[in-house]
């Protein structure tokens, strides 16, 4: 088996003071500064003919039109395959828009080019910067900064992976893998910022001195917990994020020579089992395409003549009552279906998108979803794949929203109402994300 080699590299995109957030319908201000930089964060891995790139942005998510750009950048300047490259947001809601899909705005080609050339430099740095590595995993719970935000006691994914890259002489990079939404702040912020993930990763990078990746999991139905939605609460879940981290990786510093210890009796005590597993390296990637069903909407007439009844209604209601309560959330309901519709309708081609893998080793993939998925459709697609550990990157190549379980039609709620697919989009993202992981798999 050739030698695994991996470089990284860190790149600012912070866009200009003055730019549009996005995230939030209701903010209408721009941008009044900036709070941290946003980053690029970029891994790179080649063993033998394989090639691997991942790449994850202080976004709320990617344009295709961004990633065909990067892959085609990229395979120039380092020859890698560009169906190698995994391009990912952190779905951070202090971010710039303009730059994804899934929205009724356009392309900002002028920001979008400019991105694009900030991340093909830095991964012809990381591909320049390539040494022979060694990869090892390790996972924790981290159960403190996250809920299911349909019901807190329904299932979440509190499981932080973390992916030590070595090289012979030091780290090369660190990837983070947690499933969170990335709104700890909300929409009366008006700073430019990488959020939690960011301070995550700025904490690991500063105690190892190596780049840091992080990769946003199914959290489509998962929120953070916070003390206020302020500065001082993103610090504080990125903190609680990089502290596990920076713990997972010194336990896994004594994978490969092993650690041994004495007792008092002058005797050598067996070897120590470290926490973590060094990971025999075994690359490879594999993606395809998929189109996920349209959902059927109302008219938007319908739609208009639904959001006067229920506006009148409202009004009519005393201010504070239930009757009130009831009614306002109806007309929410109803105002967020018909963006859906609305989304739909203006989209070329809102379905077409795809699904990738990457093998890094044995018992260890990286699964790249285009959208908003659910914890428990990550649970099932770990269960059912042939990898002892699956690391999900979600709003990985593309921006489809929401996909959600055929339940969650029933019972309601915001991301049943966001999602432009019909019911069975879920089952479909699982069936590819299944089959591709047995492909990668067998290879």
């Amino acid at each position: 088996m050739p030698d695994l080699v991996a470089g990284a590299a860190i790149v600012d995109i912070t866009p200009p003071v003055g730019v549009q957030l996005d995230g939030y319908g209701a903010r209408e201000q721009s941008s009044q500064g900036v709070h941290d930089e946003l980053v690029a964060r970029v891994l790179v891995f080649e063993q033998g003919d394989q090639t691997a790139v991942i790449v994850s942005c202080d976004l709320l998510a990617v344009h295709p039109w961004i990633v065909s750009e990067v892959r085609a950048g990229a395979a120039a300047a380092t020859g890698v395959r560009q169906d190698g490259v995994l391009m990912a947001a952190t779905h951070n809601h202090a971010g710039p828009v303009g730059l994804r899909s899934g929205t009724l705005a356009q392309l900002d080609q002028s920001l979008a080019e400019t991105l694009v050339g900030q991340i093909c430099g830095a991964i012809e740095r990381a591909w320049k910067a390539r040494r022979r590595a060694s990869i090892k995993h390790a996972s924790a719970t981290v159960d403190t900064i996250s809920l299911n935000r349909r019901d807190p006691e329904w299932e979440k994914d509190a499981a932080l992976h973390v992916v030590s890259v070595e090289g012979e002489d030091g780290l090369i990079a660190t990837l983070l893998n947690f499933a969170c939404h990335a709104t700890v702040l909300n929409q009366t912020n008006l700073m430019l910022s990488g959020e939690f993930p960011g301070a995550a990763c700025r904490l690991v990078q500063r105690e190892t001195a190596a780049p840091c990746v992080y990769l946003n999991g199914a959290c489509g139905d998962v929120n953070p917990v916070w003390i206020a939605q302020d500065f001082a609460s993103v610090e504080r879940a990125g903190q609680i994020i990089g502290a596990q981290a920076l713990r997972l990786i010194a336990e896994m510093r004594a994978l490969g020579p092993g650690q041994r210890s004495h007792n008092i009796r002058w005797d050598e005590f067996p070897e120590v089992t470290p926490l973590g597993r060094l990971v025999a390296p075994s690359l490879r990637v594999v993606r395809d395409e998929i189109t996920l069903p349209p959902r059927e909407f109302d008219s938007d007439g319908a739609y208009e003549a639904r959001i006067k009844e229920l506006g009148a209604a409202a009004t009519a209601a005393q201010n504070g009552s239930p009757e009130r309560r009831a009614v306002t959330a109806s007309l929410t309901r109803v105002k967020v279906e018909r963006w859906a519709a609305a989304w739909a309708q203006h989209a070329s081609d809102p379905a077409h998108t795809e699904v990738q893998a990457i093998r890094l080793g044995d018992g260890l993939a990286l699964l790249g979803l285009p959208g908003e998925v659910f914890a428990e459709t990550a649970a099932a697609i770990r269960e059912a794949a042939p990898f002892a550990d699956v690391l999900m990157a979600c709003y990985a190549n593309d921006y489809v929203g929401y996909v959600v379980p055929e339940h969650a039609y029933e019972e309601g709620g915001y991301e049943a109402g966001m999602t432009p697919h019909a019911p069975a989009a879920d089952s479909m993202i699982r069936d590819a994300a299944r089959r591709l992981l047995a492909e990668v798999g067998r290879g």
